[in-house]
């Protein structure tokens, strides 16, 4: 059936949005929402396939204007840049959360989660799944390192690993913050940033049992 002439764009990416609902309610795989699965979805005879195709700009195009995630197939279209470029606006975006626990910590970005990407790329459009950014870049470590954003370490971390990274962290603090100043917490998080990623205060306490003990296991005074 040939596309109507006269299309409304906006009622057209809503349909196109609701056939998609619909689709991830049957349990469809949000990575593979393709033409096929339109066409065995749709049925409006008015929203036939060639209004996307022909009319709309392509079926890429409109996905990504019905705000739907490109799947595998559709973000081969895409540089790696391309891809790139929408995590950093992505993680531009969680750093903007005005909940400072949950974006940053005295003025320090924190790390970015894989989970924060899901969350906050729903207000940036859900462009790219993060099914397609782990498959374009191998890891969420790879992309993080290209875009030099800080990279969390906490699991499997030994005493030796962390000590080494706190006395690194007081080095730069004494460097300028000179010898008179005690190097508290505070201060530990406001420096917090050594080889592209950080280990928590938090973690350093869970670990050795307060702030001060491990300082003083670590012998930093």
């Amino acid at each position: 059936m040939p596309a109507k002439r006269n299309v409304d764009s906006k009622k057209a990416f809503q349909h196109l949005k609701n056939v998609y609902n619909e689709y991830l309610k049957q349990g469809g795989d949000a990575k593979r929402f393709t033409i096929r699965q339109y066409n065995k979805i749709n049925e409006d005879p008015h929203m036939y396939i060639d209004v996307f195709v022909k009319k709309l700009g392509g079926w890429n195009e409109s996905l990504e204007k019905a705000k739907i995630p490109l799947g595998f197939r559709q973000y081969k279209n895409y540089s790696d840049e391309d891809i790139a470029k929408y995590v950093k606006k992505v993680y531009q975006l969680y750093l903007k959360e005005k909940d400072a626990s949950k974006a940053k910590y005295k003025g320090m970005n924190k790390t970015f989660h894989m989970k924060d990407f899901v969350k906050y790329s729903k207000k940036a459009d859900n462009q790219f799944s993060l099914a397609v950014i782990l498959k374009r870049f191998g890891s969420w470590s790879n992309i993080l390192k290209q875009l030099e954003i800080p990279i969390g370490r906490s699991r499997g971390l030994t005493h030796e690993e962390i000590t080494e990274h706190v006395k690194k962290i007081y080095d730069i603090f004494s460097q300028n913050e000179g010898e008179e100043k005690v190097f508290s917490k505070d201060m530990y998080d406001k420096y917090n940033y050594v080889e592209n990623y950080y280990i928590s205060s938090k973690l350093i306490e869970r670990r050795f049992g307060s702030w001060l003990l491990g300082k003083k296991k670590m012998r930093i005074y």
